[in-house]
């Protein structure tokens, strides 16, 4: 059975979302849990791996919130590496190799730390791809 973000749904629009899978890195360091999303470079962290991903998640709410509001989701998601076809609504998130290569902590967190990944579907809300 698939996993779903709390936030699956949450950020209906016109043309409605799109379902994207992004990897979470999760790691422990200093007895502090850690959930990480390379994608979107989003971080939460807690005293247990149910507090952290609870964090993460409100993290996530909080990006959409905000850079819908400003109008800059499309952009901030096209600087981060991903592809983002207007036309046809379609996401695709950056390649790991990419990521390594352009994002520091990822390289930090995959060269030190013991990890698990997970790949977690979320809902992007897309209202900024068709103005």
């Amino acid at each position: 059975m698939k996993e779903h973000s709390g936030l699956l749904g949450k950020f209906f629009n016109k043309v409605g979302n799109i379902e994207v899978n992004v990897d979470l890195i999760e790691y422990e360091e200093d007895c502090i849990f850690y959930v990480y999303c390379p994608p979107l470079d989003l971080i939460g962290y807690g005293s247990s791996h149910t507090e952290a991903r609870a964090s993460w998640e409100t993290v996530l709410e909080e990006y959409f919130r905000y850079t819908l509001n400003k109008n800059t989701l499309v952009k901030d998601l096209e600087s981060r590496g991903w592809c983002v076809r207007k036309k046809n609504s379609q996401l695709k998130p950056p390649t790991l190799s990419w990521m390594l290569q352009h994002n520091e902590q990822l390289s930090e967190v995959y060269n030190n730390h013991n990890f698990q990944k997970v790949s977690l579907p979320i809902s992007m809300p897309l209202q900024n791809a068709h103005a």
